[in-house]
C-alpha cells in the first residue's frame, strides 16, 4: 500500500496544461476506492501565438491562476471544508518536450546494476539531448522536468526491479520530460507565490498518463499508435513491444483544420461551426451535403499529409503498427475518427500502404474507472491523469 493512503482520505488539484486549454480538478483518492473528481473546470489560453513564447508562456500562466481561483471559489460554494494536499500538473506541449531512448550496457564480465551507473550514462544522454533542443527550437537552458525508466532487460528478459543484481547484458528504456527554465521558472514562481512556497506539487507529463493508461487498459495491442490532436498542436507516439519507440509533434491541429476548410468556403465562421455541429448531431438527419465529413475535407487532408510525413520519421526500423489509438473530445476529432474509420466499400484506412484498425476511446472508459465523472464530459484527458495518479499513489 502506498504510504499517502495510510491516512484518511485526501483532495489534490490536478491539472492539464495543453496547447490552448488547461483543465483543472478536485480529486478525491481514498484506498480501496475509485478516485472521485469533486470538481473540474477548463480555461481556455486566449492568446495562442506560439512563436512569440514569452508571451504565450505568461498567458498560460496568467490562466493557470485564474484557474485555481475559480476552482477554489467553487469548492467553496458546494461546501467543501476539506484543505487541498497537494498539486499535480500534467504538461503537454509546447511547454514540454518528451523523448524516449534505450540504453544498453553490455560487457565481458558481470557488473553490478546501481544508481551510480545509470546516472552516468543517463546524465550523458540528457545534457545531449538539451543541447539538441536549444539548437532546434532556439530556446536556451532546457531542464529535465521528469525522468522514469519504463522498461528493463537483463540478458533480453524484462525485469522490474533490476538495482543490486548483476549482468553482463542490460537494456533500459528510458522516458524524459524536458522543460524550458522560463516556463519552469514561471511555474515555480506561480507555486510559491499563489500556492505557497511549502504546498506539495509533483510535475508529469501527459505523454507518460496516456501512455500508461493505453498500456494497461489494451495490454493485448503491444504496438500501437497515438495521436493526440490539439487546438493548435498534434502530438504522435509510437509504441512498439510496450515501450515509446518515437514521439514527435507537428503544429497543426483542429483549428488549422477549420481554418484550412473555412477557406474553401464563403461561408463566416459561426456559420460553418454550426454546420459542424449540427451535421455531428445523431438528432438531425441531413440530406444535404452540408456535413462535417464534407465540410473539413481539406483540413482532413492537409492534416493526413502531416502525419504522413513525420510517421516514418519515428517509425525507424519498423513497420507502421496496424493499432491507431485517437481521443475524441471536441466535434473535430469526432467527425475525424468517422473518416478514418468509414469501411465503405471495403475500404480500410491506410498509413504508408499499411492498413490501420482504429480504436476511438470513449468516454464510458474513462467513467468507468473513475467515480463522477460523468458529471464532467469531454475532459478525456484529465480523467487519464486521475487514472495514472491513482495507479501509482495504490503501488
Amino acid at each position: 500500500m502506498s504510504f499517502f493512503f495510510k491516512n484518511k482520505p485526501f483532495l489534490s488539484f490536478v491539472f492539464d496544461i495543453r496547447d490552448s486549454s488547461i483543465s483543472v480538478s478536485a480529486v478525491k483518492f481514498e484506498n480501496d476506492k475509485k478516485p472521485e473528481i469533486i470538481l473540474c473546470q477548463n480555461f481556455e489560453i486566449q492568446y495562442q501565438d506560439s512563436q512569440d513564447y514569452s508571451k504565450y508562456s505568461s498567458l498560460m500562466i496568467k490562466t493557470l491562476d485564474d484557474s485555481v481561483s475559480s476552482l477554489k471559489k467553487s469548492l467553496i460554494k458546494i461546501g467543501n471544508k476539506e484543505k487541498i494536499k497537494d498539486y499535480r500538473f500534467f504538461i503537454g506541449s509546447p511547454w514540454t518536450v518528451s523523448q524516449s531512448k534505450t540504453i544498453k550496457i553490455i560487457k565481458d564480465r558481470p557488473f553490478e546494476i546501481n544508481n551510480a551507473l545509470l546516472s552516468k550514462i543517463i546524465v550523458g544522454e540528457e545534457l545531449l539531448a538539451e543541447k539538441e533542443l536549444e539548437t532546434e527550437t532556439q530556446l536556451k537552458d532546457w531542464k529535465v522536468m521528469l525522468e522514469k525508466i519504463i522498461q528493463s532487460k537483463i540478458n533480453g528478459y524484462k525485469v522490474d526491479n533490476i538495482f543490486g543484481k548483476k549482468t553482463m547484458n542490460l537494456a533500459v528504456e528510458i522516458f524524459v520530460s524536458f522543460i524550458p527554465y522560463e516556463i519552469k521558472n514561471k511555474l515555480s514562481t506561480f507555486i510559491s507565490e499563489k500556492i505557497g512556497r511549502h504546498t506539495k506539487e509533483q510535475d508529469n507529463s501527459s505523454i507518460l498518463s496516456s501512455y500508461t493508461f493505453f498500456r494497461d487498459m489494451y495490454s493485448n495491442k503491444n504496438d500501437f499508435i497515438y495521436v493526440d490532436i490539439g487546438k493548435i498542436i498534434t502530438d504522435i507516439y509510437v509504441v512498439r513491444d510496450d515501450i515509446i519507440f518515437g514521439i514527435a509533434s507537428f503544429p497543426f491541429g483542429e483549428e488549422d483544420m477549420i481554418q484550412t476548410s473555412l477557406s474553401k468556403t464563403n461561408l463566416s465562421r459561426d456559420v460553418f461551426m454550426s454546420y459542424l455541429c449540427i451535421g455531428n448531431d445523431k438528432n438531425f438527419d441531413l440530406t444535404s451535403h452540408n456535413n462535417g465529413e464534407d465540410m473539413l475535407k481539406f483540413g482532413f487532408e492537409a492534416w493526413m499529409n502531416k502525419l504522413k510525413d513525420v510517421l516514418p520519421k519515428i517509425c525507424t526500423e519498423m513497420n507502421i503498427p496496424n493499432n491507431l489509438f485517437i481521443v475524441p473530445n471536441s466535434v473535430v476529432s469526432e467527425i475525424l475518427v468517422k473518416v478514418l474509420s468509414n469501411k465503405e466499400d471495403g475500404k480500410q484506412f491506410e498509413l504508408l500502404e499499411s492498413k490501420i484498425e482504429i480504436t476511438s476511446i470513449v468516454e464510458g472508459v474513462f467513467d468507468s474507472l473513475i467515480l463522477n465523472g460523468k458529471a464532467f464530459p469531454n475532459e478525456p484527458h484529465i480523467k487519464m491523469d486521475v487514472i495514472f495518479l491513482d495507479k501509482m499513489l495504490k503501488l
